[in-house]
């Protein structure tokens, strides 16, 4: 299927966005280790090499890229939600921190990223430092009941209506300052949630991402990674 795909790290587009009004500070336990004990064997906290590169003008990463940092952004989905005022915008907050149904977006780099970027009421922009590579994996739920261990995602329709153009699926892989955030392009491959609660995510991802049959970017691997909540005042819809 040949659409523009929305990369969710970057703050270019998905303007319909709703957000507002004041935040919370109270989701350290985002920052909080993996415990390995509690994960499936094959999730592994970095450093770990998975393949995550970029091809074309824009070339970045390799098949044995050593992912130093991983961390994962949840987004709430509030479908058709509309805050127009103080009032509707706290009810639609208060919704947002209790929403199973929230896109989650795999940051892989080689780099800190400021996990305080991810907090913020924003896409969280994270833009690598020179001869520095991050790579997102970002996935959207198919249906409202949001992801759980054993989804599987791949790219198709969304059993839900949104005013944000979501790809279920995507990959993006950016260096050196690059800021490129959407490409038209067809998505094949999976990501398959291996684990996930509160604190931490566990992902086996196989994906490519072409244009006119040439690669754009590409990825597989299993990682785990700590869970970071966006600002509850900002939420897709």
């Amino acid at each position: 299927m040949r659409r523009p795909v929305i990369a969710l790290l970057l703050a270019a587009a998905l303007l319909s966005a709703c957000g507002g009004g004041g935040g919370s500070d109270d989701d350290a336990e985002g920052t909080t280790a993996p415990v390995a004990g509690a994960l499936p064997e094959a999730c592994a906290t970095p450093p770990v090499a998975v393949d995550l590169r970029a091809g074309g003008d824009h070339p970045a990463g390799s098949e044995a890229f050593e992912a130093t940092q991983a961390v994962a952004l949840r987004t709430p989905i509030l479908p058709g939600e509309l805050a127009f005022d103080g009032a509707s915008l706290s009810a639609a907050q208060s919704k947002a921190e209790i929403t199973p149904l929230a896109t989650y977006s795999l940051y892989l780099s080689d780099f800190e990223v400021d996990r305080e970027v991810l907090r913020g009421r924003g896409l969280g922009q994270v833009v690598p430092p020179p001869g520095k590579t991050v790579g997102v994996v970002s996935l959207v739920p198919a249906d409202e009941g949001g992801l759980a261990p054993g989804t599987v995602v791949t790219d198709g329709e969304l059993g839900y209506d949104t005013n944000t153009t979501f790809a279920p699926l995507s990959l993006v892989v950016i260096s050196d300052g690059d800021a490129t955030a959407m490409a038209h392009t067809d998505v094949t491959g999976e990501a398959e949630v291996l684990a996930l609660d509160d604190e931490q995510l566990c992902v086996a991802f196989d994906v490519t991402v072409e244009d006119d049959g040439e690669l754009v970017y590409a990825g597989k691997g299993t990682v785990v990674a700590p869970v970071v909540r966006s600002d509850p005042a900002f939420f897709f819809t």
